[in-house]
């Protein structure tokens, strides 16, 4: 599959990053290396492979919450830069750049 300029200009808006003409080029040539190798990859016969014993989740820690004190939870209330109350506010992540 070959990108085309337009694909590269809106996967690097999506990315907010900018890059003149010349760069665009550059990584569209990249990028197509790396989508035809991703290719190649998917075209391997993996039936006879046995999948791997280890469990990714045993790496990472639990994701429960854990109790804080008072004082811990007031000092981050209150450094917090965009909070309502004890409302913490943070930037949206799909959200369209301004600009």
């Amino acid at each position: 599959m070959a990108l085309k300029i337009e694909d590269v200009k809106r996967l690097a808006e999506l990315a907010r990053i900018s890059f003149d003409d010349a760069e665009l080029e550059q990584f569209k040539t990249e990028l197509d290396k790396i989508l035809g190798f991703v290719d190649r990859l998917a075209k391997v016969d993996t039936k006879n492979i046995p999948e791997t014993a280890s469990d990714a989740r045993e790496r990472f820690r639990s994701d429960e919450p854990s109790a804080i004190d008072d004082v811990t939870r007031e000092l981050i209330v209150s450094n917090f830069p965009d909070r309502l109350g004890d409302l913490l506010r943070v930037p949206a992540v799909f959200e369209k750049p301004k600009g």
